[in-house]
């Protein structure tokens, strides 16, 4: 599998690491995975992981172990991605951001650099809130 793919497969996996943190992958989830599965060449065999893992999500440990070495810029993407997959419901429950807390540290992203990401996502989460707040005006 070459390097990108080998990379959106993993981030699909850890979003659904992500997705099932919570204690259940809600439809919204749901439809974003199959929306990315389907928007991807992946084999008959990487779409049956995929979708094993829907079923029986596997630990973030085991999937993680592949992108240590990415560069931080790639790290803190794949963040960013299981953030919004986490915020897919418009919601971000703290099991959820424990899960890609520990996902972070799996991939070896600083405390420093996910507490920035972090504070950026919550400002996010406010500004669209207050977006909210105008338009329902």
């Amino acid at each position: 599998m070459e390097k990108d793919k080998h990379i959106v497969f993993a981030s699909i996996r850890l979003m659904i690491c992500v997705g099932h943190a919570d204690g259940y992958i809600g439809n919204k989830e749901v439809s974003r995975i199959h929306e990315l599965v389907n928007s991807e060449h992946f084999t008959l065999k990487e779409r049956q992981i995929l979708m094993d893992d829907m079923d029986y999500p596997k630990r973030p440990e085991v999937i993680a172990a592949d992108l240590v070495d990415l560069p931080l810029s790639e790290k803190l993407m794949m963040m960013r991605k299981l953030y919004h997959m986490a915020l897919i419901d418009r919601k971000l429950s703290p099991k959820e951001s424990k899960e890609i807390g520990k996902i972070a540290c799996l991939i070896g992203i600083s405390e420093e650099k996910q507490a920035q990401v972090e504070e950026w996502i919550i400002d996010g989460i406010k500004w669209r809130e207050r977006w909210d707040d105008i338009v329902a005006n």
